[in-house]
Order: C-alpha cells, then sequence, then structure tokens
C-alpha cells in the first residue's frame, strides 16, 4: 500500500516538474498569452479602408485591453482614428473597425500597448509569431521622433502605465497603407 502511494507521488512531482520545467502545457502549446496575427501586417500596402483591423491572441485577454490599442493617421504620434474595438467571444480576437471609412493612400499606424495582459492577468508576449512587419514604440519615437523622424509627442493618452510594457518599450506598432 504504501508503494503505491509513493509512486503516485514521484509521478506526479515528475509531471508537475516535467510541465514547469518546459514553460508549456502538456499539450505543447504556450501558456503565456501571444499575440499571434495582426491584419493588416505592419508594412502592407492597398489594404481596403473599409476592412476592420484585427488582431488576435493566443489565449483569452483580460476584460478592458482594447484601451490599449489606437490608430493613428500617418505614425504614432499622428491624429487617433475613432474606433470601436468589439471581442470574439471568447476574448482572443479583437475587430478594431474604425468609426468611418479609413482615407485612401494614406499611411496609418497601429499601436498595441505594452502592458496588455491576458485574462490570467500577466502580460502578453507580442514578438512569440515573429514581429508582423511592426517595430518596438520606444519612448523617443513617442516623444516625436515617429517612424519616420516626423510627427509631433504623444499628449501622454500613451505613455501611461498601461501602455508600457515590462521591457521598457511602448508596445508595438505596426504601420500600413490604404488603397
Amino acid at each position: 500500500m504504501q508503494f503505491r502511494i509513493a509512486t503516485a507521488a514521484v509521478v506526479s512531482v515528475v509531471l508537475a516538474g516535467a510541465t514547469a520545467c518546459s514553460g508549456t502545457e502538456m499539450g505543447g502549446t504556450s501558456d503565456i498569452t501571444a499575440l499571434v496575427s495582426v491584419t493588416p501586417a505592419g508594412g502592407a500596402a492597398s489594404v481596403d479602408p473599409n476592412a476592420p483591423i484585427v488582431v488576435a491572441f493566443s489565449h483569452a485577454m483580460a476584460s478592458g485591453m482594447e484601451m490599449y490599442v489606437s490608430l493613428h493617421e500617418g505614425d504614432v504620434t499622428g491624429p487617433a482614428v475613432p474606433c470601436v474595438g468589439q471581442w470574439s467571444s471568447d476574448r482572443t480576437t479583437l475587430a478594431f473597425t474604425p468609426a468611418a471609412p479609413l482615407k485612401s493612400a494614406i499611411a496609418y499606424t497601429l499601436h498595441l500597448g505594452g502592458g496588455m495582459k491576458g485574462a490570467d492577468e500577466n502580460p502578453i508576449d507580442m514578438t512569440a509569431h515573429g514581429m508582423m512587419g511592426g517595430q518596438w514604440a520606444s519612448g523617443s519615437m513617442m516623444n516625436g521622433g515617429g517612424m519616420m523622424g516626423g510627427g509631433g509627442p504623444m499628449s501622454g493618452q500613451e505613455m501611461g502605465p498601461g501602455w508600457i510594457g515590462s521591457n521598457g518599450m511602448y508596445g508595438m506598432v505596426f504601420r500600413f497603407t490604404t488603397a
């Protein structure tokens, strides 16, 4: 009887250790919420001005995280474009729809805040699935350096604690141009 209890305890410890050491769940998928895709990807051209912007994550996102997504005309310091965010029922996909169609043949920048968190309240991994044409948003970029050296400083609404990540960056930006 004591042998069976000891064996079960050892098996439990070994399995728990394997999961903890690997950083993955037993199924082999990461237990960290990650950015999976951004549509349109950074660098995309001829984007339909009427299409929603779609951001997908590997796991459910925390409530209110849509507040850390913004769209700007031009670079990240350009004017904000009014948009409405709508989560999928499982909170893994955010459709971010501009209030009016985007202007034709204009560059836009999507900004995802570095302080975004999964439903488990842990920070998300923005680069687990590659950069998707995006780049890290640095403090100098946010203070008027812009993506192309232009633009003015942010008013502060995208530089608060919810926007800055543990790596010191202000999330990621994805620049695209409409058709």
